[in-house]
């Protein structure tokens, strides 16, 4: 038995030094399917492909070194996803938006909430006016300021993208939406003669990302990247992709 010693030895080292760390697992970011460009863009098979929410779900991935993987659902199921600790963030949301208690990163995406008019609409003097009247809306999606105000006089026409929003107002099939600036902007890019105009700014803010509380990633690191990558310009790098 003794001359199986040496080469057992030395297996056993070659195996050591071989050895390679476990790799990180994947930080797994929600993207929400009722988001449209330049936010998000699936395929057929509803994968995201493109948008702010995948190049900026890399960028964080990165600078933690990281994989990434997205987990596509619609907008009604990304709070509880995040609960369950189905995955690990998700971007471009505010705390009214969603329900739970996160981890939540400063503003990364200058953005502002609006009502947007078909052309022939009349102007208005407040938001109380879209009271009984169809107001596009986005399935799942959550608007506290126009619910606080109008409670059960917002009737709600909703679609199951914010492109479909877009499309429905530019159609005529309602008078008012509700939709974001940043998504507005770029409908209006690609087509520029839409008979579309921004009505009433609700609010303005700064789109922030939502971290699970049963994520395995550290929220300081989270937090300490995204100040390197806000300070060294690659945030905004990203967001002047889609202007």
């Amino acid at each position: 038995m003794k001359p199986l010693a040496a080469p057992l030895l030395a297996a056993v080292l070659t195996g050591a030094a071989t050895a390679q760390p476990a790799a990180a697992p994947p930080l797994r970011f929600v993207a929400a399917t009722s988001n449209t460009l330049p936010i998000a863009e699936f395929d057929a098979g509803e994968q995201l492909v493109g948008g702010i929410a995948k190049d900026l779900g890399t960028l964080i991935a990165t600078g933690l070194g990281r994989p990434v993987s997205f987990v596509p659902l619609p907008a009604s199921r990304v709070s509880a996803a995040l609960t369950a600790g189905e995955a690990d963030a998700v971007c471009f949301v505010l705390p009214q938006w969603l329900q739970g208690d996160f981890r939540w990163t400063r503003g990364l995406i200058p953005d502002a909430s609006l009502v947007a008019a078909h052309a022939d609409a009349p102007a208005l003097k407040s938001l109380d006016e879209l009271a009984g009247t169809p107001v596009g809306t986005v399935q799942g999606y959550r608007y506290p300021r126009v619910e606080q105000l109008l409670e059960k006089r917002l009737k709600r026409a909703d679609q199951p993208s914010m492109a479909a929003n877009l499309r429905a107002l530019a159609a005529g099939r309602v008078r008012y939406a509700l939709v974001e600036k940043t998504s507005l902007q770029y409908f209006l890019r690609g087509q520029p003669d839409a008979p579309v105009r921004t009505a009433w700014v609700i609010d303005r803010f700064d789109a922030r990302c939502a971290f699970s509380a049963r994520s395995g990633v550290p929220f300081a690191e989270v937090a300490q990247v995204l100040d390197r990558l806000v300070s060294d310009g690659s945030v905004e790098r990203v967001l002047a992709r889609y202007r």
